[in-house]
Order: structure tokens, then sequence, then C-alpha cells
């Protein structure tokens, strides 16, 4: 949340605390006791979002340690590979297994997956061959989860942002429906009480104003000190 919002969904929590405080003198009221209840479930909806858009997710450590561990597999496999297709003057072959961890490490995702899916193939209709090098089925096995990690990961951090994009989206909607609930409803029915509690209606009008927080701190960073007399 920016600074405004967090110094008016501030604002929102002290008034429904200071209702929760005075119950007593509004509760027989239905209308009010359904307003302030739809008022602290926006407040709820508004802290779960913005917990959301605040969360860091792990989703680029993810994506960084599945394509490790598809590079290291991908590469030993296609030295295998690479062994095969020289002893039988398979250019294609070799062409596919002409790697190394560098150019590897420098493949676009898109062209490390496509390369890594066509290394799959090729050493699965090679398993005889391949099992004279001690490359073993679970060893291909291991490729094959290992680029359906990646896979799954590489689009990890666009989703996430995406999520965040969406959080970022919703949390003006939600406050700005807390706003009108208490614009609409609960001010309304406090100033009912004016007659009858006016100490009521006062607190209630303090807690209702918003605090800018930020111009707050900013003013007392910048107060010069008190000279004092000698």
């Amino acid at each position: 949340m920016d600074t405004e919002q967090t110094n008016r969904v501030t604002m929102f929590k002290a008034l429904a605390s200071y209702m929760d405080d005075n119950a007593s003198v509004w509760n027989a009221m239905a209308p009010l006791q359904t307003a302030v209840t739809q008022f602290k479930t926006k407040i709820a909806d508004i802290d779960a979002t913005a917990q959301k858009q605040e969360t860091p997710t792990g989703a680029t450590q993810d994506k960084a340690s599945a394509r490790n561990t598809l590079e290291d597999v991908l590469f030993l496999t296609c030295e295998a590979l690479g062994v095969l297709a020289h002893t039988q003057s398979d250019h294609d072959l070799a062409a596919l297994t002409d790697v190394t961890r560098t150019s590897l490490d420098r493949m676009g995702e898109e062209e490390l997956s496509n390369r890594a899916a066509g290394v799959v193939t090729a050493a699965n209709s090679r398993k005889t061959e391949l099992a004279t090098l001690q490359v073993t089925q679970a060893n291909l096995d291991e490729l094959s989860q290992a680029l359906e990690n990646f896979n799954a990961a590489k689009s990890g951090p666009r989703n996430a942002t995406a999520a965040r994009v969406a959080q970022t989206e919703s949390l003006p909607n939600l406050i700005r429906e807390a706003s009108t609930t208490l614009q609409n409803q609960i001010d309304r029915l406090v100033n009912l009480f004016s007659r009858t509690n006016a100490d009521f209606v006062s607190g209630y009008r303090a807690a209702r104003v918003i605090v800018d927080r930020a111009a707050t701190h900013a003013a007392a960073k910048a107060a010069p000190a008190t000279p004092t007399n000698p």
C-alpha cells in the first residue's frame, strides 16, 4: 500500500476499535450492527490483499534452482551421447549434443527447454548404448524430471508478478468500498446518537480523522532542537 492508502486503513482500524470499545452504546441498533460487521469484514479483506501484495515469493529463486539442476544433468547426458555420436558418425546427434556448461548457461529459457527435450528423445532411443557408458534409467528419469521442473518453474516469476499486479489493482476498490460503508451508513447512523450520547459521537469523529503519518514523521525529524539558556 502507498502512504495515502496506509493512512486511510489506519483510520479504518482505529474507528473499528472505537466502535468495539463502545459497543454497549450502539449494539441495540440492528442496522448499525450490520454496517459495522460489513466494515470490519472489508478491513480484513484489505489486510489479506495487502499481505499478498507485499509478501515476497521465491519464484525467481525456484526457477534459478530448477535451471541449474537441468543444466547439470543435461550436460552430463550430452557428454555421453556425444561419445556415441562420434563413434557412430552421427552428425545430427553430434550437433544436438555440442554444448558446454557455459553455452547452456547462456541459452534463453525456451532454447534450453527445447534442447533438453531433444536430448531426452535422443537418450530414450539409445538406452542400450548409454548403459555401456553407465548411464542408467535413473539418470534418464532424472533428466526428464529436471526438464519438467524447469518448464513448470520458468513461468513462476511472471505469474507472481501478475498476481501482485492483481492485488495492487484490487486494493483501491476495497478501500473505496469500506469508505462508502462509512460515509453512507456508519457516519449517518452514529450521528443519530448526537442528542442521546454526544460524547460517543465526538469520540467517533475524533477517530474518524485521517492522520498523515508520513508527514508527521517527517516534521518530527525536521524539527530543530530547542535552544536552552545558559
